[in-house]
């Protein structure tokens, strides 16, 4: 199939960056290779390319494909690197800026997840815009995209005005939660397998493509909507997050905890540090002690034994 025909090409940055909103539906294997393979085809048309206007095109095209092969492992620089590295994130799928429809299809896909990704996923879509914006000589594509555009800086605008980080919650460690008990909730417990698991490996990032096994809703945007639950709860009942007496998590603070989360996240971590430190104390302590135990019974044991027992009189 001939790069005209083909869905995926490389005659301008649009058309570039159109290829690997395509290929996002595909592995990373997948896409690297096509990737590559595109990248080798461009720099051969362009040696036999001498109209200015399309080697610029061309330039810009291979601009975006090396761009794209360095940020995700497959540079020139990264040939005998696995193809698929070990802790790529995946990307959200569905997100777009070509027209008002699609940037409110963002919007929409980006609703409930973490703030600082919604302000992230913006800001580079639209960064990303104004190159394509750059390349693009058709008025319809370039009205559709800045309606598009409008609608993203519009949301942005307002995402500042209300200062909606502040509603961020950061994750915690998994090697964290780990020293504390386990949670009881089944879906928590999934929560945090998947957290911990072979795909994730402790990077909450990985969590925005990953979903419980019964629902299709991401987990980044089940764990804030339950952390919503319990903070209205925890505000309602003036809950306290730490018993005074043992300095331990109270137990509707340990149900946020198994969501990755604390709002005193420094005390938490000098309560971790110190059972910690106990630990191997106690565990000390109590082999001193059945030392202790073993040798006074052995002790006991020989004493008993040395000690002959006296012959009982005859009648």
């Amino acid at each position: 199939m001939s790069e005209g025909e083909s869905k995926f090409g490389f005659k301008d940055m649009e058309k570039a960056l159109e290829t690997l909103k395509l290929l996002e539906s595909h592995d990373m294997q997948y896409r690297k290779l096509t990737v590559r393979g595109l990248l080798g085809r461009a720099k051969r048309v362009l040696t036999m390319t001498k109209a200015a206007d399309k080697v610029k095109n061309i330039n810009d095209a291979i601009g975006v494909f090396e761009k794209w092969l360095e940020e995700n492992g497959g540079g020139s620089s990264n040939k005998n690197a696995k193809t698929d590295g070990d802790d790529k994130v995946e990307t959200v799928p569905g997100l777009g800026f070509k027209d008002k429809a699609a940037a409110l299809a963002t919007l929409s896909i980006l609703e409930g997840r973490d703030p600082d990704y919604q302000r992230l996923a913006i800001k580079g879509l639209i960064g990303s815009s104004k190159r394509v914006l750059s390349g693009t000589k058709n008025e319809d594509k370039i009205n559709s995209i800045k309606e598009g555009v409008q609608v993203l800086e519009e949301f942005l605008e307002k995402f500042e005005t209300e200062n909606r980080i502040k509603d961020n919650r950061a994750y915690l460690a998994h090697s964290l939660i780990t020293k504390l008990p386990e949670p009881e909730d089944k879906l928590a417990a999934e929560f945090l397998a998947a957290y911990g698991g072979s795909k994730a490996k402790g990077n909450y990032k990985h969590l925005r493509t990953m979903y419980p096994k019964d629902d299709t809703t991401s987990w980044d945007i089940v764990r804030n909507r339950k952390i919503a639950k319990l903070l209205e709860k925890i505000k309602s009942e003036d809950a306290k997050l730490f018993d005074k007496e043992t300095g331990a998590p109270t137990e509707i603070h340990l149900e946020l905890i198994h969501w990755a989360y604390s709002p005193q996240t420094d005390k938490l971590k000098s309560y971790v540090e110190k059972i910690a430190k106990k630990s191997p104390e106690k565990r000390k302590l109590d082999t001193d002690s059945s030392s202790v135990d073993n040798s006074s019974s052995s002790n006991s044991e020989s004493d008993e034994k040395s000690v002959p027992k006296k012959k009982r009189k005859e009648e």
